[in-house]
């Protein structure tokens, strides 16, 4: 008995030293996830529309692409609803740094990037695949490559906002003379403005977050916009016809701080990269999948949707297409246009 209690007794301290060791291992544990907590990289991605929108679907799927392959590296925060601003104040916030990312369309980007209104040229775009072709080749890349020198920002891709369309509170719109009189919201942007100057409309710019409020005052009587935007904004409750121009293909910029990504490790910055492009093919296949869906969704919510014959808008504003060779060059026009047959 005392053999067997000696020898039991002895395996006691045994025990004890893994006891002892147990707490060691589980404090180097808690350090290092400390370090991995306070070394993580968080990125602050802002845009303007809601949680439904195309924007917010490109920005989540950045987000979790780029967490899952960087093994923590990155934290992404998402900012919708214009928490953090809308376009142009992230556009600002990202070249000051104290923004990191944005998702936001093209237009605050054209005074530094003049050549990216050639994109907003009536009908320079009428398939999917050519404005890939191009946005995602030489001239798509040409079109952005002084914004980070010049304003400090850096565009990552060409998401897909969609092709436009014109709503109104009036009347249904089959012909630009169905126009003639109507204030139409526009984006801040001179070809958009000269676009419906053209169609013979009273175009009105004002930002997407007064938008809302604008048409349901009456103090604009429509608006344009893709569908994504016209439904997932809830345009149709102040709006109630929807003419399928498609006047205008509009893409949206995953942008990011040329601040932040110049503090990024080559590898780092490898990683968001390819994060943004596998983001934008998810996000545009998404955008084309749901367009015939919105159509039924905006025709339940009692939208008179119209399929007007784009060819007399097409006509109305083809010297719009030579309005603004002085800014992006008519040797780029030439070029761009030469891309697209």
């Amino acid at each position: 008995m005392t053999l067997l209690m000696v020898g039991c007794s002895g395996k006691a301290p045994s025990n004890s030293k893994k006891d002892d060791a147990a707490p060691s291992n589980s404090k180097k544990e808690d350090v290092a996830a400390s370090k991995q907590q306070k070394d993580k990289i968080v990125l602050k991605l802002g845009h303007g529309t809601s949680t439904t929108s195309l924007y917010h679907a490109g920005a989540e799927k950045f987000k979790e692409v780029l967490e899952k392959n960087s093994n923590g590296q990155f934290e992404v925060q998402l900012f919708s609803d214009g928490k953090l601003g809308h376009d142009r104040d992230l556009v600002e916030g990202m070249k000051l740094g104290t923004i990191q990312m944005g998702m936001i369309g093209i237009e605050p980007l054209t005074n530094v990037a003049p050549k990216l209104k050639a994109i907003n040229l009536p009908f320079i775009f009428t398939e999917r695949a050519t404005a890939y072709k191009i946005l995602d080749g030489e001239i798509g890349q040409e079109m952005v490559a002084d914004l980070p020198q010049k304003q400090g920002n850096r565009v990552l891709g060409y998401f897909e906002n969609g092709f436009r369309n014109i709503t109104n509170s009036k009347h249904e719109v089959l012909t630009p003379k169905d126009l003639a009189g109507l204030k139409i919201r526009t984006p801040q942007s001179p070809v958009s403005l000269a676009i419906f100057k053209a169609l013979g409309a009273n175009p009105t710019p004002m930002s997407f977050g007064e938008l809302y409020t604008a048409l349901e005052q009456g103090t604009v009587d429509g608006q344009e916009n893709p569908l994504a935007i016209i439904y997932s904004a809830k345009l149709y409750e102040v709006q109630k016809y929807v003419s399928l121009t498609g006047h205008i293909y509009s893409p949206m910029v995953l942008v990011i701080s040329e601040k932040t990504w110049s503090k990024l490790t080559p590898e780092q910055q490898k990683m968001i990269q390819e994060a943004a492009d596998e983001a934008k093919k998810y996000e545009r296949d998404l955008s084309a999948q749901q367009e015939n869906d919105l159509i039924k969704k905006l025709e339940e919510k009692g939208v008179k949707i119209s399929r007007p014959d784009v060819a007399p808008f097409v006509e109305a504003t083809k010297d719009v297409h030579l309005e603004f060779d002085n800014e992006y060059g008519a040797d780029f026009y030439e070029k761009l246009i030469k891309a697209t047959k």
